[in-house]
């Protein structure tokens, strides 16, 4: 990953230029979708995620609970006192990796820096379950907590897949007459089954954790989640969803991310519809960079999903 590295832009921080030099790709679809490799695979996923929570320097606690019938964890910090709102997380990891505390560091600067505790969903990995099983059980965690915490408005947070879940549960909500959330954070976000977003190949080979062979990986993951379904269905791709009616948004993606087309499209298309959406690209950024804490970019970019949350 050096030579990504001396490809970047002057503005770029001399830390986040270390970092992409040190990153290493994410393994390949067919070793996730291989029985024999796919256990490696996940753990090695998980173990570099597991490694961001070093960098974060700042008291919190992470407490197992259960809502709707779903194992969940709570994200706690020296901050979270406010009691107007709670943040539900929808955490990524292409739906074959990842959990609520590994995924930890995505979500834990935000609940600093706003003072709203979180709850993440562990919803069932790839291949134990495929759709629609994960945005049912994201519906019932959230359905959950609108009984439990009635008097509170719930912003969803969806990074990378995840952002797929939370879109797709927003459009299910508005069309079932279900309380929508005070807004949405979608970090990086995969909306796009189809793979049709032009950077797809224009971008490819320019983030250092993930390759889109020119929408065929995208295409190929959709197909393992959603096997006999049109990747253009809503609820399958969100992308291709009417947009009417949900609540405020806020998007951040990289600029070096092939799912850079997938956030500009979501913006404009939630525009048209009359949607309060805010897309902020951030220069020279990776795929799930708000996980690397000790970034100044990671910092601004938490500080501003922070902001986001407050005005809400």
């Amino acid at each position: 990953m050096a030579f990504a590295a001396r490809r970047l832009g002057k503005a770029v921080s001399e830390n986040a230029r270390a970092r992409i030099s040190a990153l290493r790709e994410y393994p390949t679809l067919d070793t996730w979708m291989n029985p024999l490799t796919r256990g490696l695979a996940r753990h090695f996923s998980n173990q570099e995620w597991l490694k961001t929570h070093d960098e974060i320097d700042f008291p919190y606690r992470l407490s197992d609970i259960e809502v709707g019938g779903r194992p969940c964890v709570r994200y706690e910090t020296e901050t979270t006192s406010r009691e107007d709102m709670i943040i539900l997380y929808v955490h990524g990891g292409a739906l074959v990796s990842g959990s609520p505390r590994v995924n930890a560091s995505m979500i834990l600067p935000t609940c600093q820096l706003s003072g709203v505790e979180a709850v993440g969903v562990s919803y069932t990995l790839l291949p134990e379950a495929r759709y629609p099983t994960q945005i049912g059980e994201v519906d019932a965690v959230y359905r959950a907590m609108l009984e439990q915490y009635g008097d509170r408005r719930i912003v969803m947070f969806g990074d990378s897949i995840g952002g797929a879940l939370v879109l797709a549960s927003l459009l299910r909500w508005r069309d079932e007459g279900v309380r929508l959330p005070a807004g949405a954070v979608l970090a990086s976000p995969a909306l796009d089954g189809a793979g049709a977003s032009d950077t797809h190949r224009t971008l490819d080979g320019h983030d250092p954790l993930i390759r889109s062979n020119g929408g065929r990986n995208a295409r190929k993951l959709f197909q393992y989640y959603a096997p006999g379904e049109i990747l253009t269905n809503p609820m399958v791709s969100p992308i291709y969803g009417d947009f009417t009616g949900l609540p405020p948004v806020l998007i951040h993606v990289g600029l070096r991310e092939v799912l850079l087309g997938d956030a500009a499209r979501f913006a404009q298309g939630a525009r048209r519809h009359g949607v309060d959406a805010t897309l902020r690209v951030f220069d020279g950024m990776f795929h799930l960079f708000h996980m690397h804490w000790g970034l100044s970019e990671t910092k601004e970019a938490h500080a501003d999903i922070a902001e986001f949350i407050r005005a809400l």
